[in-house]
């Protein structure tokens, strides 16, 4: 038998992979007996084979090979929702985007001379405009058509040398405009675009011109977003807390295996872990690696789940969290007290819900508040929400010239609200009632989704002294 302490306490640190038990101290006994003299540290051939029979032994039942791809697909579940909240709070710790001097002297860099509008910070994970995805946050910057960008190809070409000489590296370069299959399509009209990097930093640049658009549409602007390319070390940290939880699920796994004994439990805890994987599994499948470069719409690797949405993974989460009550109260009273619990739990959410929508149907009447100027708290720094009051009586034609006008800066989607349309006193109120009559005074609004928060500005400047207009405000984040 060995003397080598160093060699003892390398076995006994890998015998940790096997369960609590005297099999530890019986298979160390062993291993000291079969090391030939001289051995200071396992071989790798002992590590591997003590590792993965280790492992095999946390799930119990010897003659059954399902547990083992069962247990296997719930540490890859968890390892990819791991992996995910891991990274998302990574982002967290990663700076703002360029504002204050910074941001001067990059907008001077790309649009010198120019009155730029937007920039600024944003939030770090946003929902896509179609609603459906999401991508990292960026900051859009613009400035209005002059004779200096109308030159598409030189301006275009003179915005990438200014950025070489800054440091940053070109990228790519956007493929010619294809209007081919466009209807109405104009042969004047041009755009050219490319992407640069520097540090953390990317930025996709792109100069447009429509000679033939209408004039209160304009003939074009230039633009340039940035946005973070996330760290190294926050790809870092995504893998080592998908790898903590892929090992946390494998040792939870095991222990609920071991103490499930019955044939009717171990049948109902497949279903619940089978449950449990058609929830995330797919969502994990879509962060499957894809072709093409990386741009402003860049998304993080676990967007999949919010494809698929929450439903599934907090389902999954739900009979995951009810299959461990299971198993640590055995107990037939045990399960009673359990089924009490979820009842109990059951019926208080339920009288919330109803208190909440009572209370709603019961709010009392509230006196309108009615802003006016431009309004842009600072609780709005990150918020992509704004509304454009305007007076009823506008004419149709000025109420036109006014979406056009937002749109041009980079006003994302909007919806139209009027009394006495359905919500339209939420925007006084709350969700109080408005008094009998009130909404009559009341000006009528537009609901406008900014494409960056830095945005509003250029809109408020839009719009601000167009007739009809009442107010132009930027919605604080959450209202």
């Amino acid at each position: 038998m060995t003397d080598d302490q160093r060699l003892v306490r390398a076995y006994r640190r890998l015998l940790r992979f096997y369960p609590p038990g005297p099999r530890r101290d019986e298979l160390l006994g062993t291993l000291i007996e079969c090391a030939p003299p001289g051995r200071r540290r396992p071989a790798p051939s002992e590590v591997v084979n003590l590792v993965r029979h280790g492992l095999r032994a946390r799930l119990g039942r010897p003659r059954s090979r399902g547990i083992v791809v069962l247990a296997l697909l719930i540490a890859l579940a968890a390892g990819f929702l791991g992996a995910g909240a891991a990274g998302r709070l990574g982002l967290e710790a990663v700076g703002s985007l360029p504002v204050g001097a910074e941001a001067a002297e990059l907008n001077e860099t790309v649009f010198p001379g120019l009155t730029v509008w937007g920039g600024s910070d944003a939030a770090k994970i946003v929902t896509q405009g179609d609603g459906e995805g999401i991508e990292y946050g960026y900051a859009v910057s613009w400035v209005k058509s002059t004779p200096a960008t109308r030159d598409v190809a030189g301006y275009t070409a003179a915005a990438r040398s200014r950025l070489e000489a800054s440091g940053w590296t070109i990228t790519g370069v956007d493929p010619p405009l294809d209007e081919t299959d466009m209807v109405g399509a104009n042969p004047a009209d041009r755009a050219e675009g490319f992407t640069a990097e520097r540090g953390g930093l990317a930025l996709h640049f792109t100069d447009y011109l429509r000679p033939g658009a209408p004039w209160y549409d304009g003939d074009g602007n230039a633009t340039y977003a940035i946005w973070h390319r996330p760290p190294w070390w926050v790809t870092g940290v995504a893998w080592l807390g998908g790898l903590l939880a892929a090992a946390l699920s494998w040792l939870l796994t095991g222990w609920m295996s071991r103490r499930v004994r019955s044939r009717p439990a171990a049948a109902l805890g497949v279903a619940g872990a089978v449950c449990c994987l058609l929830g995330i599994l797919p969502a994990a499948l879509l962060a499957l690696p894809g072709s093409g470069t990386a741009d402003e719409t860049a998304a993080p690797f676990w967007q999949g789940l919010a494809y698929l949405g929450t439903g599934p993974a907090v389902l999954a989460g739900l009979v995951a969290a009810l299959m461990v009550a299971a198993v640590v109260l055995k107990k037939p009273r045990s399960h009673r007290a359990l089924a009490a619990l979820v009842a109990a739990g059951t019926i208080v959410l339920g009288l919330g819900l109803y208190r909440a929508d009572t209370g709603r149907l019961a709010a009392g009447s509230c006196t309108p508040t009615v802003p006016s100027g431009v309004v842009d708290p600072p609780s709005a720094r990150l918020s992509y929400r704004s509304r454009v009051f305007i007076d009823p009586a506008t004419p149709a034609e000025e109420r036109n010239l006014i979406e056009a006008a937002f749109r041009r800066a980079f006003g994302g989607g909007y919806t139209f609200s009027g009394a006495p349309t359905p919500g339209f006193a939420d925007a006084f109120c709350g969700h109080d009632r408005l008094a009998a009559g009130a909404e009559r005074t009341l000006p009528w609004y537009w609901s406008v989704d900014l494409a960056s928060p830095g945005l509003f500005g250029g809109m408020a400047n839009e719009v601000r002294n167009m007739p009809g207009i009442v107010a132009v405000q930027h919605l604080p984040s959450g209202s």
